[in-house]
């Protein structure tokens, strides 16, 4: 699909009904690219690395900018991802795309109102701000999740903690990466090697860095979050088995007076006084009963049943 960009795009039939102060811009499969292309210096580098789109890199060349962009699916983080090849020149624009995003996309940009940037150099930005515009949104909902997490933790209400954990943490991990190769990519752009942009155009590409950069940081901070809460709950596992094992010892320790008491009138002795004693029996068992008791308002002095 072939566009003439003037602040906004109008589709077109052919190349030629681009007007001066307008640019090309070409939505196109790998495959309408490899044949419309083919035998241009930077078709084999670009192909190239539209075959395995791993992250988001730029080649900065002479005279153009030609890279792969790598986003993660928000619905799947895990799973799925996106993932699209570009080239800039002066007048010129070219997105490879298989799955016609950039196609839906592009249409729901806005129209381009600052004329003092390159047209392609504002329009590649705004497709870029398109793709985390509502990242700090979507980062507050899983702070949220974690922050549910923390306060289920403290009310022993939660279930399959490490399984929920893992996913969140992993999930938290792959933002995290695709954050800092957008914010390095998009430096690298305001770095302008080549001179193909203008100083407002830098400044531009520098603002939407550090707007990565900051989701980066929050990426960051939640992962810090996610340790936090990994120890907390390693915590209230050592509470729990305190509590079960100060309970053994406490049940322990009231019946070893009972066992001695037990063990030293079993042995049955000849000479043994009580054997014979007609209150014996009885004795043994008020004995019994005053050390239970005894022991039983010691420990709660001490409050070891609290």
């Amino acid at each position: 699909m072939q566009y003439k960009l003037n602040r906004r795009l109008i589709p077109i039939n052919d190349p030629s009904e681009v007007g001066e102060g307008e640019i090309l811009v070409e939505i196109m499969t790998l495959g309408e690219f490899d044949q419309a292309y083919e035998g241009t210096y930077h078709h084999e580098m670009l192909m190239d690395s539209m075959e395995h789109i791993q992250y988001s890199k730029a080649e900065i060349l002479r005279s153009c900018i030609i890279g792969t962009i790598l986003i993660p699916d928000k619905q799947d983080l895990l799973e799925k991802e996106f993932g699209f090849g570009f080239y800039i020149h002066k007048g010129h624009l070219i997105f490879i795309d298989d799955t016609e995003r950039i196609q839906k996309i592009a249409a729901r940009l806005p129209e381009i109102k600052a004329m003092e940037n390159s047209l392609e150099a504002r329009f590649f930005l705004e497709l870029m701000e398109f793709f985390i515009n509502d990242d700090v949104l979507y980062l507050q909902r899983y702070e949220d999740m974690l922050i549910s997490v923390e306060e289920q933790l403290m009310e022993d209400e939660i279930e399959d903690f490490h399984t929920d954990m893992l996913r969140y943490r992993r999930e938290i991990l792959v933002l995290n990466g695709h954050y800092q190769q957008f914010t390095e990519f998009m430096q690298m752009m305001a770095e302008n090697k080549n001179q193909m942009f203008n100083a407002d155009d830098c400044r531009l590409f520098r603002v939407v860095a550090n707007r990565a950069d900051r989701l980066y940081d929050n990426t960051k901070m939640l992962r810090e979050y996610t340790g936090q809460l990994r120890e907390l709950y390693q915590s209230q596992i050592d509470v729990a088995q305190n509590k079960i094992m100060r309970t053994l010892t406490v049940v322990t320790t009231i019946f070893m007076p009972l066992t001695v008491i037990v063990g030293w009138y079993g042995m049955n002795f000849k000479f043994m006084p009580e054997l014979a004693s007609k209150y014996g029996y009885i004795g043994v068992i008020v004995l019994s009963a005053i050390v239970v008791i005894g022991e039983i308002i010691f420990f709660k002095k001490k409050k070891w049943f609290e």
